[in-house]
């Protein structure tokens, strides 16, 4: 029998060409698609999945609360101070670890010479936090001294070759010299860290001191301030981390103390400041503070792009069930003699389902097909390191055979049981009446088709509209034609004689050095003082600080609108002046900018003090994602680590040769790296940007699955009305007359999905934008533009079968049978 069902099978698929290509592509392209998407979902939750003691380990956070218990702030960094307290009072931590990112940095071997970004300084348990295996060395000892250094495999290769790297020397930032004692494997991708180079903690020990005390700064018990390490913990087996974090609060309170506030109230200090315990699975995905170690993603993308991968199939299911129910007339004699012959409903029902899973593994070996070509473009554009390797493990077999019995269960079931319900007395006399609610249903799926593809289409209109919006928008300075720089020690110490090289080609206008420039985060907010008509304001709100060079403002193009800038003419500008903006100005209670001047101001860390004597125009320090916050802008060469460049239009590349000739003279040991604004600018979009380009894939890919069917379906109804047609010919009507017949239905279809798909299109795209604070407004004519488009493009796809059959000749559909 099921030799039988098989042979029905493929001859019913031979036989009728057409529409088998049509199930066939469509289920193929859906369930790539779905594949693909369900590939990039295994690789984002998989993220540092490899760590041995995975569900053990934490990520230990800083927060900073408001006085009813909301988040105010949050850094993934935290002081080193408290670790050792953390050590002592939390026994159940099994081991508490610090990592000091090295940030940008400077190696040497012999003649070799590169900048590194992955270097950073940890605690020598961190082989006992995470899985990092040694292919050599022993990870005991391997950071147990000062000046020790494990390094990747990679880099291994990339600095010694094929020598072995145990015992040789590395130069790093041409000041120590550290001592390889251990490789180990490359860390995976799919880590929310990448350890190039860890360097030993212990060679911190004593080189700088907390506050000009004799208190040391990363192993003494006073810094408790500065969030510069990040803290891993590995609990002990069998602890709840929720029990943990209900301690913390004591424990905030016993080593941050408590205050009293004007009207003798006791304010603990658990009341503002938290420690968050994160797993380190859910970082990349769940957290997104300043100061990541690397660029995060988001568990909302994850979740949209799986019910993307959902609905995609869905229509592609839908084009076959449609097609099976329409064409059911043609298999109703063969049902009716089967029943006869002693077949009953569930053997009828198993030879459809037998048919569609047929189809389904015909679709699924051409999906894999797609998805082995299209893997490596898919990669790249997600941003996912994807390989055949994540296709053909495991857990990506499970995948492909899911989606395969998802998808012939799925699109075979209802014609199934729309088919093996025929009554064989019924049809045998010619007299199937079950067209009505089958036609009925096959409306409902079509509209639900165009719905998905229209609610998708509109998404896609609005994020292309607030993208354009971020790109184009007036952020308060002028983005182009400013190449940014790194700015080290070196370059602090000589600045004002490099500022004075660089300007002196007519191809570099102004050139500036800062703390933070424009796209970083304000994170620098250590308090202030303010005197406001008489009034003195002690941190009143939290106001970050940026330090600069002369020409800041000048250098970006940000507007003075009050005041002056900072001046060389000026000499107590170094040290006296401050410029506030006017987010500032209006929280500090000023009416007018020019209220502001000369009034007085005092900040921590650094002590200093003087008056303001400058406003600048409010523009956007971070990304559209944030406020404008209140700043307070002051000048500290010392503290600059970037250096930013104004190059006259159409001059980039002589001022570039320039700018590195210069820097060969005054830093030479430092490679010449640089990059430009505006790329930074468009990095702080680029999960948006990713976002919009996959929905505007997934959407075209969506429409193509639906005019497939939508395809298939018109000619089916076509061919049934074709001697319809000939009588209508023969009694006069035109071309057009026949064209809007075949074509109003679908047309009613197409309404139908838009007055469906405009308000869940509506709720979520307003969901989305509420994630930035400056955004697009929605507007009408997305959904407009969506419902043109999807009529144009079913009314294309249904008017080939229509113009046919209206040009064919009525003799020749008269004779039709």
């Amino acid at each position: 029998m099921f030799k039988n069902y098989l042979k029905i099978a493929w001859r019913n698929i031979k036989r009728h060409k057409g529409y088998s290509f049509i199930n066939i592509a469509g289920l193929a392209i859906g369930m790539a698609i779905c594949i693909l998407i369900l590939l990039y979902v295994q690789y984002e939750l998989s993220y540092d999945k490899f760590n041995e003691h995975k569900d053990r380990i934490f990520r230990i956070q800083r927060q900073w609360l408001n006085a009813d218990g909301s988040l105010r702030g949050e850094f993934s960094s935290l002081a080193p101070s408290f670790v050792p307290l953390l050590e002592k009072e939390f026994p159940e931590m099994e081991h508490v670890v610090r990592i000091l990112p090295g940030g940008t940095t400077v190696v040497n071997v012999d003649e070799k010479r590169f900048v590194e970004e992955r270097f950073f300084l940890a605690e020598d348990d961190i082989f006992e936090v995470f899985t990092l295996p040694l292919i050599k060395g022993n990870s005991k000892t391997a950071l147990k001294n000062p000046n020790t250094l494990v390094i990747s495999e990679s880099i291994a290769q990339k600095y010694f070759g094929d020598e072995d790297p145990i015992g040789k020397l590395m130069k790093v930032d041409q000041r120590n010299f550290y001592e390889v004692t251990g490789v180990m494997k490359d860390i995976p991708e799919n880590s929310h860290v990448h350890f190039d180079f860890i360097g030993s903690f212990i060679t911190l020990k004593g080189q700088f001191k907390y506050l000009q005390t004799n208190e040391d700064y990363f192993f003494g018990t006073r810094n408790l301030t500065d969030n510069v390490t990040y803290v891993y913990t590995r609990l002990a087996a069998g602890v709840d981390s929720d029990q943990v974090a209900l301690r913390i609060p004591e424990f905030i309170d016993r080593h941050l103390g408590t205050r009293t506030d004007d009207s003798g109230n006791i304010i603990r200090a658990s009341q503002s400041n938290n420690l968050f315990i994160r797993n380190v699975t859910d970082i990349h995905l769940q957290s997104h503070t300043p100061k990541e170690l690397d660029v995060n993603s988001d568990i909302r993308y994850v979740t949209i792009f799986s019910l993307i991968a959902v609905f995609i199939l869905i229509i592609a299911c839908i084009n076959f069930m449609n097609l099976s129910t329409a064409r059911a007339r043609q298999r109703a004699k063969e049902v009716g003699l089967r029943k006869v012959a002693g077949a009953n409903r569930r053997l009828l029902t198993s030879q459809f389902i037998g048919e569609s899973l047929l189809i389904a593994l015909i679709a699924l070996v051409l999906a894999v097909v797609f998805v082995v070509l299209l893997l490596p473009f898919f990669s790249a554009f997600s941003g996912c390191a994807l390989s055949l390797g994540w296709l053909f493990n495991p857990i990506g077999i499970l995948i492909l055979l899911g989606v395969f019995l998802v998808t012939g269960l799925a699109s075979g079931f209802y014609p199934a049981v729309y088919l093996s319900a025929f009554r064989p007395a019924t049809i045998l006399r010619g007299e199937l009446t079950r067209g009505i609610r089958g036609a009925r249903m096959r409306k409902v799926l079509v509209v639900f088709q165009f719905a998905v593809s229209i609610a998708l289409i509109i998404c896609v209109g609005i994020v292309f509209r607030q993208m354009r919006f971020l790109q184009n928008a007036d952020i308060g300075y002028d983005r182009e034609n400013i190449v940014m720089i790194p700015a080290d020690s070196i370059v602090r110490q000589k600045w004002t004689t490099i500022k004075q090289e660089l300007e002196s080609s007519p191809h570099i206008l102004h050139a500036a050095v800062s703390k933070r420039a424009p796209t970083g985060r304000l994170l620098d907010a250590p308090g202030f003082i303010a005197e406001v008509n008489g009034e003195r304001l002690r941190n009143p709100f939290t106001m970050p600080h940026n330090r600069v060079g002369h020409d800041f403002f000048k250098t970006y193009g940000m507007k003075i609108i009050a005041g002056r800038d900072f001046s060389v003419e000026h000499p107590t500008d170094k040290t006296e002046a401050f410029i506030i903006n006017e987010t500032a100005l209006r929280r500090l209670g000023w009416e007018k900018p020019e209220d502001a001047l000369g009034a007085p101001m005092f900040t921590f860390a650094p002590n200093r003090r003087g008056r303001i004597i400058g406003v600048v125009a409010d523009f956007n320090y971070e990304s559209m994602h944030e406020e404008i916050r209140p700043i307070l802008t002051y000048v500290r060469i010392l503290s600059a680590n970037t250096t930013a460049i104004r190059v006259a239009a159409g001059s980039l590349k002589e001022a570039l040769d320039h700018a590195k000739g210069v820097w060969s003279r005054f830093n030479p040991e430092y490679p010449f790296r640089y990059d430009f604004l505006d790329d930074r600018i468009r990095g702080l979009y680029r999960n948006e940007q990713r976002m919009m380009q996959m929905f505007g894939y997934f959407s075209l890919l969506a429409i193509i699955i639906g005019c497939l069917g939508l395809f298939g379906l018109a000619s089916f109804t076509t061919e049934q009305r074709t001697k319809e047609i000939g009588i209508r010919k023969v009694l006069g009507a035109s071309l057009s007359n026949i064209i809007v017949l075949l074509s109003q239905e679908f047309t009613k279809w197409v309404l139908a999905a838009n007055i469906i798909a405009w308000p869940i299109a509506y709720f979520a795209m307003n969901k989305w934008l509420d994630n930035f604070v400056y955004q697009v407004s929605i507007g009408w004519t997305v959904f407009v533009l969506a419902a043109i488009l999807t009529f144009l493009i079913a009314l294309l796809t249904v008017s080939y079968q229509s113009i046919r059959s209206a040009l064919a000749n009525p003799a020749d559909s008269l004779r039709y049978e």
